[in-house]
């Protein structure tokens, strides 16, 4: 089942709160790919706004604090959120989904969910989580479906290479 970029990522939101089940690697790939790109987006219009205003510094002129920026201006002119406090909210705001479908991804490669808990305590687990993001979902049934997942496993085929 291949899903296009706003398929997944509609999938994930709308399965936010579902810890159960599976998540296949191209529905977590382009979750990832949403998610960071839309940090990056974040900080590209931050380091751009606060370079139109004047403060040559780029990004740290940016972040929130009481640095003195070009001219002797104290923060940015148009008092609009920096891009620490964009970015953060944005992340913050989708850590439960971000959390859920790492989690079905886990599932997908037969591992327990307690991996994604454990491996974010241990400082260089998110190497391992890595790796694991990046297996393959492994063949048929491994205890962790749903019926979403289910469908595809049961429905009848009666294409060339079908077997019924």
């Amino acid at each position: 089942m291949n899903v296009d970029f706003f398929q997944a990522i509609a999938s994930v939101f709308r399965n936010s709160f579902n810890f159960e089940g599976r998540a296949a690697r191209g529905e977590f790939w382009k979750w990832v790919l949403f998610r960071y790109g839309t940090v990056l987006a974040i900080a590209i219009v931050a380091v751009m706004r606060a370079y139109n205003q004047g403060y040559h510094d780029g990004l740290e002129a940016s972040l929130p604090s009481s640095a003195v920026g070009a001219a002797g201006r104290i923060g940015l002119a148009d008092n609009l959120p920096p891009f620490g406090t964009l970015a953060m909210g944005f992340l913050m705001l989708t850590f439960i989904p971000n959390a859920a479908v790492s989690i079905r991804r886990l599932h997908d490669i037969g591992r327990s969910g307690w991996w994604f808990v454990a491996l974010n305590v241990i400082p260089i687990g998110g190497i391992l989580l890595f790796v694991f993001y990046l297996q393959r979902s492994s063949a048929g049934m491994n205890g962790y479906e749903n019926e979403r997942h289910l469908a595809p496993l049961l429905a009848p085929r009666n294409g060339p290479f079908s077997e019924a």
